[in-house]
C-alpha cells in the first residue's frame, strides 16, 4: 500500500480536479445566463475563456520543467481555488457583474492548464513508485479523470438547484484544495528537476520555452501526430458544443441532449480504463488508427439525424472508441520525450489544442446558419474520413510503436 499511496494520491487529486472542472463548466454560464439572460454573452465567456491556455500554456510548461511538477501542481491548484472564491467574495462585498465573472473565469483560466499539465508529467514518477506499467497508469489516470469530468456537471446542476450558483462554487474551491494537497503530500523524485541543472543550464525562459515545440518538432510521428490531433479537435468539438445543441434545441428535447452527452462520457471512461488491457495486445500505432477508423463510423449514423435511442448508442460507442487516445497519447510522451522535456512538450501542445475547437465551434456555426445542420453534419462526417485516411497512409505515424527517449522516473 506504501508503495502505491503516490499514484492514490494523484488519482485523488485527479479525481478532484476533474469534479471541480465539471463543476465550473456548467455554474459559471448558467451564473452568466441568470446575470444578463443572454446566451451569447455565455458563448463570448466561453471564447475568452480560451485564450489564457492558448496563450500561456507553452510557458506554463517551461515552470514544469524549470520548477518542478509538483510545485506546479500544487501552485496552480491553489490558485484555480483563490480564483474560483473570488466569485464568492465579490459577490459578498460587492455586486456580480457581468464584467466581473469574465475577469475572475479568465483569471482561472491561466491556472488550470497548469495544474491539468503537470499532473500529466506527475504520472511516470506515480508509476514508478508503485512499479506500475506506463500503459496501466496512464489508462487509469484517465479514466478517473473522466469519471470526474462526467460527475462533476450532475453535482454542480444539484448544487445550483439547492444553493444556487454562487454558493455551489464553493464545493469547487474546496475540490481544488484537496487536489492541491493531495500532490503535497505525494512523496516521489521529480525527474525533471533532477535533470534539468545538468541540461538548461545556459538557457534563459524563452529559450527553453522554444525549445519545446523544437523537441516535438524533431520527432516526426508525434509532431504529425499532433497535427492530426489538432484538426480532429477542431472536426470533433463543434459536434458538442454546436450540432447536438441546435438539433436537440429544434426538436425541444434537452432530455435527449443529457442522454447523448451522458451516454458519450460514460464510453469514454470505459474506452480509458480499458487501454492498458488494450495495449498488450496491440501495437500503438494499431490502436491510434482502430481509433480514427472507430470515430470515423460511429459518427456516420449521426449525420442522419435519427432518433434519440440511436444518438445515445452512437454517442456511447463515439466515447468508447475515443476513450483510449488520451492515455495512448501520454504514454508516446512519456516513452518519446526526455523527462526533463515532457512539460515542455505538453505546454506545446495544450496550446495548439486550446486553439482548435473555438476555430472549429465558429465556422460550424457559420455553417449551420448558411447551409443547414445535416448538410454542416454530413461535411463533419467526410472531414473525419479524410483524418482516418491521413492516419492509415502518413509513413512517419508507423513510427509510434517505437520509443526513442528514457524518462527518468525514480522512486
Amino acid at each position: 500500500m506504501k508503495r502505491s499511496l503516490p499514484f492514490v494520491l494523484l488519482q485523488t487529486s485527479n479525481i478532484a480536479s476533474g469534479l471541480g472542472n465539471g463543476i465550473v463548466m456548467i455554474t459559471v454560464p448558467w451564473l452568466v445566463l441568470e446575470l444578463t439572460d443572454s446566451p451569447s454573452a455565455a458563448g463570448l465567456l466561453g471564447a475568452l475563456a480560451s485564450l489564457p491556455g492558448i496563450i500561456v500554456s507553452p510557458f506554463l510548461g517551461t515552470m514544469i520543467d524549470r520548477i518542478g511538477r509538483r510545485k506546479v501542481s500544487i501552485y496552480a491548484d491553489v490558485l484555480s481555488a483563490i480564483s474560483v472564491l473570488l466569485f464568492v467574495l465579490v459577490d459578498r462585498v460587492s455586486e456580480l457583474t457581468y464584467i466581473w465573472v469574465v475577469l475572475i473565469a479568465v483569471l482561472g483560466a491561466v491556472f488550470d492548464p497548469a495544474g491539468f499539465t503537470a499532473r500529466k508529467s506527475l504520472i511516470p514518477n506515480a508509476a514508478a513508485a508503485a512499479s506500475m506499467s506506463l500503459e496501466t497508469a496512464n489508462s487509469r489516470h484517465e479514466g478517473f479523470f473522466a469519471v470526474g469530468w462526467a460527475i462533476g456537471p450532475a453535482i454542480g446542476a444539484t448544487l445550483i438547484k439547492f444553493v444556487g450558483p454562487v454558493d455551489a462554487l464553493l464545493a469547487t474551491s474546496l475540490l481544488f484544495f484537496i487536489a492541491a494537497v493531495s500532490v503535497m503530500l505525494m512523496r516521489v523524485v521529480d525527474a525533471a528537476s533532477e535533470t534539468h541543472d545538468q541540461n538548461l543550464p545556459s538557457e534563459n525562459f524563452w529559450q527553453a520555452t522554444i525549445a519545446g515545440f523544437r523537441a516535438l518538432h524533431a520527432d516526426r510521428a508525434l509532431f504529425s501526430l499532433t497535427i492530426i490531433f489538432m484538426f480532429t479537435s477542431a472536426v470533433y468539438m463543434p459536434i458538442e458544443m454546436v450540432i447536438l445543441p441546435v438539433h436537440f434545441e429544434r426538436l425541444d428535447n434537452a432530455g435527449g441532449l443529457g442522454a447523448t452527452m451522458s451516454a458519450l462520457a460514460a464510453g469514454m471512461v470505459l474506452g480509458a480504463f480499458s487501454f492498458a488491457a488494450i495495449a498488450r495486445r496491440f501495437s500503438r500505432y494499431a490502436i491510434l488508427r482502430g481509433v480514427m477508423i472507430g470515430v470515423t463510423i460511429a459518427v456516420a449514423p449521426m449525420v442522419l439525424l435519427p432518433p434519440t435511442f440511436v444518438f445515445v448508442l452512437a454517442g456511447f460507442l463515439m466515447g468508447a472508441i475515443w476513450g483510449p487516445f488520451n492515455p495512448l497519447w501520454n504514454t508516446l510522451i512519456q516513452n518519446r520525450v526526455p523527462a526533463e522535456m515532457q512539460g515542455r512538450v505538453y505546454g506545446v501542445q495544450m496550446s495548439a489544442l486550446y486553439a482548435a475547437p473555438p476555430i472549429g465551434q465558429v465556422i460550424v456555426g457559420l455553417a449551420v446558419e448558411g447551409f443547414g445542420l445535416q448538410q454542416t453534419f454530413a461535411v463533419i462526417a467526410v472531414l473525419f474520413v479524410v483524418v482516418a485516411l491521413l492516419t492509415i497512409s502518413l509513413p512517419a505515424l508507423r513510427d509510434l510503436s517505437h520509443n526513442t527517449a528514457q524518462t527518468t522516473t525514480a522512486n
